[in-house]
């Protein structure tokens, strides 16, 4: 009787520990470079040259969509930053919303046409470049942005390890 008595309550131990462990994988995002979304980096280069009529961005990131307090890897979006508009793009659904800025926070920003993500590498190569590169077991890759500096084009990657934040250049 006491055998049974123990071995229920080592199951019950095991299924709440099981439980409690798939909880707080689901409410908690994980390393974004192993992510796979339905709308590529390129696809969405699309979407945002068919809904502004525009070609050149000043900046493309990827990060978790704003106001968020508990990120997941369903949160995040991509952001289109052209000239005069900011294109938020859904990576799992392709839906857009666009936003006017104003002239003043981006004016005299050097910018890309959007049409060289097809000549780049792909963003999960960076962030794998970068997690490498950073040399630390536990970091994982938090966002990235795609930007231009001296007329060459980077992923600016944003990897953290515990409570500690590290930016790496990677060339793309």
């Amino acid at each position: 009787m006491k055998k049974i008595f123990l071995g229920i309550a080592i199951l019950v131990l095991l299924g709440l520990t099981a439980i409690l462990g798939l909880l707080d994988a689901t409410f908690c995002y994980d390393d974004i470079s192993e992510q796979e979304y339905q709308i590529s980096l390129k696809k969405a280069g699309t979407i945002f040259k068919d809904a502004t009529n525009q070609t050149e961005v000043q900046t493309i990131q990827f990060s978790p969509q704003e106001h968020i307090e508990s990120p997941t890897n369903n949160t995040f979006e991509y952001l289109f930053i052209g000239a005069d508009k900011e294109v938020a793009i859904n990576p799992t659904t392709g839906k857009t919303t666009i936003h006017s800025l104003k002239q003043r926070e981006y004016k005299n920003k050097p910018t890309f046409n959007v049409g060289q993500i097809s000549l780049i590498k792909l963003p999960q190569i960076a962030m794998k470049e970068a997690i490498k590169q950073c040399g630390q077991k536990n970091v994982k890759a938090k966002s990235w942005s795609l930007l231009t500096k001296k007329g060459k084009l980077y992923y600016e990657i944003k990897l953290s390890e515990d409570k500690e934040t590290h930016t790496l250049l990677i060339d793309a």
